[in-house]
């Protein structure tokens, strides 16, 4: 929520009708509403789907953003999924086999909203990075390169930490178990269509 409160009062406050390819659990949908901004949000999971309209009374749109229309709009707040981590459906992205798969898609998704968006939109787009079985995955890293072959500019990064929420304490030593380090922290992007 404090995410999504700082994005609407800072990047996308003059923004009349936000997208979102990846709409989740609805929380991004109310505080849209919260802020008067008409919002659309797809997703291809019928739970997420119907725990938003259960925990939020918002309808989201049953919709892959890969190949459903994508209407016109001003700007876009999401968090795509995380590969590897979880399961969200059968059908999304995370489904992919290799992570550069997986940014393949991720990069169709944003090209075409970025296709379907005014020129000034603004793109809040929540990232965060990973270890699994030893291997570190930049979602951060290719969201920017994404947004950056795009022609998009960056406007912000925000480092949103977790240290309040994550026991240092207990992820120090398992660190050190496994033999890496873990992120406490995700990134929230800032881009700008400019043509």
């Amino acid at each position: 929520p404090e995410v999504s409160d700082l994005c609407y009062e800072l990047f996308l406050r003059d923004c009349k009708h936000v997208f979102d390819p990846f709409a989740g659990w609805g929380d991004r949908h109310i505080k849209a509403l919260d802020n008067g901004v008409r919002y659309t949000g797809y997703d291809v999971s019928m739970q997420s789907i119907t725990k938003a309209k259960e925990d939020y009374g918002v309808d989201n749109v049953l919709a892959d953003s890969l190949t459903t229309s994508i209407p016109s709009f001003d700007g876009l707040f999401t968090c795509p999924p995380y590969w590897n981590l979880e399961v969200y459906s059968q059908d999304g992205l995370e489904k992919a086999n290799t992570f550069e798969a997986f940014g393949e898609k991720l990069g169709r998704v944003f090209e075409r909203c970025y296709a379907s968006a005014a020129v000034g939109a603004k793109f809040c787009v929540m990232v965060g990075n990973w270890r699994k079985k030893g291997v570190y995955y930049d979602l951060s890293f290719m969201t920017k390169s994404i947004f950056h072959g795009l022609g998009a500019i960056p406007i912000d990064c925000v480092i949103i930490s977790r240290i309040k929420k994550t026991k240092i304490s207990i992820m120090l030593p398992q660190a050190k178990r496994l033999g890496y380090t873990v992120n406490l922290h995700e990134e929230l992007l800032v881009f700008e269509k400019v043509i």
